[in-house]
């Protein structure tokens, strides 16, 4: 684990790299440091070089200074009027990629620092933890952790050191996150996922466990088809999180396929490895509650997931059979490959019955449709209500987590209409995918509810490395949900 210090004074010459932060118009600021640091010929030979200091520019030096070698990184922190936490978090993990097998110590040093930005060192900081993330479990040889510390100079220590604190709790969940989505699905099993909820106990968090029996007692039976084909069981596991019942309700639902074959629509053999992450949205939830029960929260929150595999075997759901979901909803399983909008239909409905919530907001790896239309950027937002989608988007603004609202149209009801049941799980047509999977989800929630979904099919893994993660899984949805919960939604009410 990298210590992070904030200090007034710093010992500068016990580092060994230096790091210097500064806005658009930082150049003076940089040659001084260096003058201070370095001497003027070092001085004049690097700020020359750092004429523009455009967001997210990064430049790397190293000079031998005293017979010694000393890296200098300078970081663009672009235009003071677009500060923000996503900037500063984003530039941290910039700067973390430039200095993460470093063995030595490092001192950062910035002019960002102001009144209206006393906590831009804690959110640099919190940038590079996020970016500082692996996974080599399986490897033989294991990556060494070089970095040790990073001191960063603030004039206001107390109010970083406890930014950076509560920062650190959100970056868990996000780690926890990643860890859960990247290990394959024969270790992350629904055994396993259930292992990993009710690890949430000892954070003061109650675990119900609905199993087979339960789940036939309740009707779940579009839930109950998806497992027909495993011999894995299945689980609907809800987890409570209530440290103040007086503020909004909220219940964060979550679809858990630990692996989706796609049944007996079988998806292609190339890439269908990756649906071992079919079992984010249900990670994100659990991340979710962890931050918020780590920093003691005073919110009102559920989770709840439905954890299932979708297999083929003798006994797997077929194309056109028919089941009765929980709510006694019929439907036609179109295709087997629409597995997750079955799940969910039950998980909502349960959701919806047991605990009555103000506010729904679920998170799926639903539809590859959502890739095609967004890429990898932005994650599909969906939802009855202008005004959960609004603070939905303060706060993906706050953290840089992008979402896009995208239509719940009336005209699309269409495509999932049944000739021989009440509705069908997927649309008729090539078109609107994610949209038509969004209605289908829209029938088992209550209207007078505040819902959203939220397709994370795109945003949950990439193939390269982001700002703040490394090739993989991405843990997209933890950081959106704490602030959208402690923040925003704790401060209007979360009510229409």
């Amino acid at each position: 684990m990298v210590d992070v210090i904030f200090a007034e004074n710093i010992d500068f010459k016990s580092a060994d790299v230096f790091v210097l932060v500064a806005d658009e118009t930082g150049k003076s600021f940089i040659s001084d440091k260096l003058k201070m640091l370095f001497g003027a010929e070092i001085s004049k030979g690097i700020s020359d070089e750092c004429k523009e200091l455009a967001y997210g520019k990064i430049k790397s030096f190293d000079v031998i200074v005293d017979g010694k070698m000393r890296g200098i990184i300078i970081a663009g922190a672009g235009s003071r009027n677009k500060f923000s936490r996503a900037s500063f978090e984003k530039l941290g993990g910039y700067i973390f990629s430039k200095i993460k097998s470093s063995d030595a110590e490092i001192c950062v040093l910035s002019n960002c620092e102001s009144a209206n930005h006393e906590s831009m060192m804690a959110y640099l900081a919190s940038g590079m933890m996020l970016k500082n993330w692996t996974f080599d479990k399986y490897k033989s040889e294991k990556t060494p952790e070089k970095l040790k510390k990073i001191a960063c100079k603030t004039g206001y220590i107390q109010f970083n050191k406890e930014v950076f604190a509560g920062l650190l709790k959100i970056v868990d969940g996000v780690h926890t996150v990643r860890e859960m989505v990247t290990e394959p699905a024969n270790v992350m099993d629904p055994d396993k996922l259930l292992e990993e909820a009710k690890a949430l106990k000892k954070l003061g968090i109650k675990i119900t466990v609905l199993d087979k029996k339960d789940m036939e007692k309740q009707g779940m039976n579009a839930l109950l088809g998806v497992a027909k084909g495993s011999d894995k069981p299945a689980y609907v596991i809800a987890m409570e999180y209530k440290s103040d019942e007086t503020k909004p309700s909220v219940a964060l639902v979550g679809k858990g396929l630990t692996f989706d074959s796609g049944g007996l629509c079988l998806k292609p053999a190339k890439g269908m490895g990756e649906m071992k992450g079919d079992m984010t949205g249900a990670a994100v939830v659990i991340g979710a509650l962890k931050t918020l029960a780590l920093q003691q929260a005073k919110v009102n929150v559920v989770g709840v997931i439905g954890v299932v595999e979708n297999m083929i075997s003798g006994s797997a759901q077929k194309p056109g059979d028919i089941v009765v979901a929980m709510s006694g909803k019929t439907i036609e399983v179109d295709n087997t490959d629409a597995e997750g909008r079955l799940v969910l239909a039950d998980v909502l409905w349960y959701t919806k019955q047991k605990y009555a919530p103000e506010i729904m907001i679920d998170f799926a790896t639903l539809t590859g449709a959502i890739q095609v239309a967004l890429g990898h950027e932005f994650a599909g937002l969906f939802s009855n209500s202008d005004k959960l989608c609004d603070d939905l988007q303060k706060s993906a603004t706050t953290v840089g987590e992008k979402l896009w609202r995208l239509p719940l149209h009336q005209s699309y009801e269409d495509d999932i209409k049944s000739d021989i049941a009440d509705i069908k799980n997927v649309g008729s047509g090539r078109g609107a995918g994610s949209i038509t999977a969004a209605l289908f989800l829209k029938h088992f929630v209550d209207p007078d509810a505040k819902w959203a979904h939220i397709d994370i099919a795109a945003t949950e893994w990439d193939s390269k490395e982001r700002a703040l993660s490394q090739k993989g899984a991405t843990g997209f949805g933890v950081r959106l949900m704490n602030d959208f919960i402690c923040n925003v939604c704790s401060k209007n009410g979360g009510r229409k």
